[in-house]
């Protein structure tokens, strides 16, 4: 059974500034709690989980679980590889342990694949009846599909072609109008070349110049877009967001420049080609980047997340990307690292961190993005997730010394 522990106890100094905070944004009927979600140990990375809980990885490689309901801690097992993304979904958790192998948590038992060859950074993605996982090979990483064995244990049962990102982040996501997720496919960027466009914003050079949507049981190409020199796709995970009737990609295409959002879809008729089917004004000049946000249905993007940071809305304009400037002194991302969007959406309001990172300002979606306050975390953050805990819906900020923080937003 998993060890329960209950919440530490803070400095009386920290528990004054945070505990039951609540502020008023100016000008709008927004307010916002902030509680303290201490954990048993410093936390490094964190994902939430499909009940609503909070999974994390602490710096030692134990994975723990906040639960929703009593947000008490409770140890789920160790042995994982804190910097390399967690899964849950389906019943199941997983991880990739310290030496590329896949750990997977189902009803209270972990079960090990020594020999799954996971790339570190990569992405899981849990499926109803399988994992799918990017592996490192002799000639480039791959997207895998592990599945439970008679024995109870996990086998690959396939792996693509093509070679892909070695750090890409794969999605289920349906682009042909099906019935929803459930009966989509796996995206993934791929082409990786390190070559074209020297930039390393997002922890190395490697950069990809393909979208490829797989099958999810025998990841066979079904459709594909190559993006043509002297561009690529400085990204590892497109978002998905509704595109003229269906579901398209939002993505960061990069040259000569600079960054530009773009929407990736289907093609028009029959066929298996993916295409650009709208780009937004490039920033203008080479190594300058754009990161962007997404609720599924609004579009945002901060120019020069790293310089200042300037958040823009965007809006379809035929085959091109309308961008207005909302604010300055942004940011959604931390130069070098692979957690792409530090941004949250709470309904219709967007929670981004200042340019310093040391607190998180509030956007209205109703109200065209207009500014609804800020929320101090006096640590910049590196990482966020929106959460359900004890029946309240707001954002877990995870802050560069490895605490917690849950913000609730309320009008």
């Amino acid at each position: 059974m998993p060890r329960r522990i209950h919440r530490a106890g803070l400095p009386l100094a920290v528990a004054a500034l945070l505990c039951c905070l609540s502020l008023a944004a100016a000008g709008r009927d927004v307010a916002f709690t902030v509680q303290p979600l201490a954990a048993p140990e410093p936390i490094v990375g964190m994902q939430a989980d499909k009940a609503g809980g909070l999974l994390a990885a602490s710096v030692a490689g134990v994975l723990w679980r906040l639960d929703p309901a009593t947000t008490e801690w409770r140890r789920v097992g160790d042995g994982i590889d804190p910097h390399t993304p967690l899964a849950s979904g389906h019943g199941r958790i997983a991880a990739r342990d310290a030496l590329g192998g896949l750990r997977v948590w189902e009803a209270g038992r972990a079960t090990i694949l020594r020999g799954a060859q996971l790339a570190p950074h990569s992405g899981l993605l849990i499926l109803p009846l399988g994992i799918i996982g990017v592996v490192e090979g002799p000639t480039g990483a791959r997207v895998a599909r592990f599945e439970p064995t008679s024995h109870g244990g996990w086998t690959e049962t396939a792996r693509s072609i093509d070679p892909v990102l070695p750090d890409a982040r794969p999605l289920q996501v349906d682009l042909d109008g099906g019935k929803g997720e459930a009966d989509g496919h796996i995206v993934v960027l791929a082409g990786p070349d390190d070559r074209r466009y020297r930039h390393g914003v997002l922890g190395d050079a490697i950069e990809a110049t393909r979208v490829l949507y797989l099958e999810r049981h025998g990841l066979t190409v079904l459709r594909s877009l190559e993006v043509p020199a002297p561009h690529v796709l400085e990204d590892i995970a497109p978002r998905p967001i509704a595109w003229r009737g269906r579901v398209g990609l939002a993505t960061m295409r990069s040259g000569p420049q600079g960054a530009q959002l773009a929407i990736v879809a289907p093609g028009a008729g029959a066929g298996d080609r993916l295409e650009i089917a709208a780009v937004g004004p490039p920033i203008g000049m080479p190594n300058r980047w754009l990161a962007a946000t997404t609720d599924g249905k609004h579009l945002l993007a901060v120019h020069t997340p790293h310089i200042g940071g300037a958040l823009h809305a965007y809006q379809p304009d035929g085959n091109a990307l309308s961008a207005r400037k909302i604010a300055d002194g942004v940011s959604n991302h931390r130069i070098g690292t692979r957690e792409l969007d530090l941004a949250a959406w709470i309904g219709a309001l967007l929670l981004l961190p200042a340019q310093d990172r040391t607190r998180l300002r509030c956007f209205d979606a109703d109200a065209g993005f207009m500014a609804c306050g800020s929320v101090p975390l006096g640590t910049p953050a590196i990482a966020t997730a929106v959460v359900v805990l004890e029946g309240r819906t707001g954002v877990a900020a995870l802050t560069a010394d490895g605490r917690l923080t849950f913000v609730v937003a309320s009008r």
